[in-house]
């Protein structure tokens, strides 16, 4: 069962020294629990997106988090597969176009964006996420 905690994670310090700019609704999954700073609830798409953190986490949170942190190729592999299956989720979630195009376009910004390095551009993230 994953525990959501109201609470900054204890690792917003390295992030932020990476030169990484989390928003203020950005949520963290650490192990089985997920950091919710604002409280906000999360949608059902974004529980699949962490989701799928922390399987990817398995027994080793904290060294994922280092490396996520530290290996830019390493958090972007982390994050397609992610963005991925969250849009595969909205996809069977719903057959309007207009809506899932809005979805992919939020998504391929915030990927392209300064919350995750500015890792990929946003064409391509565009392309990779679909």
């Amino acid at each position: 069962m994953i525990e959501i905690i109201k609470e900054q994670p204890p690792f917003l310090l390295q992030l932020q020294m990476a030169g990484l700019k989390p928003k203020e609704d950005t949520i963290f999954p650490f192990s089985l629990k997920i950091y919710n700073p604002s409280g906000k609830p999360i949608p059902q798409d974004i529980m699949i997106h962490e989701a799928i953190h922390i399987r990817q986490q398995g027994k080793n949170p904290k060294e994922w988090w280092d490396r996520y942190i530290l290996d830019k190729n390493f958090r972007l592999g982390q994050e397609l597969l992610a963005n991925r299956e969250q849009y595969k989720f909205i996809c069977k979630l719903t057959k309007d176009r207009e809506k899932r195009n809005k979805a992919l376009v939020a998504m391929a910004k915030n990927m392209s964006g300064e919350v995750y390095g500015k890792i990929i551009s946003y064409q391509e993230a565009f392309e990779k996420i679909k």
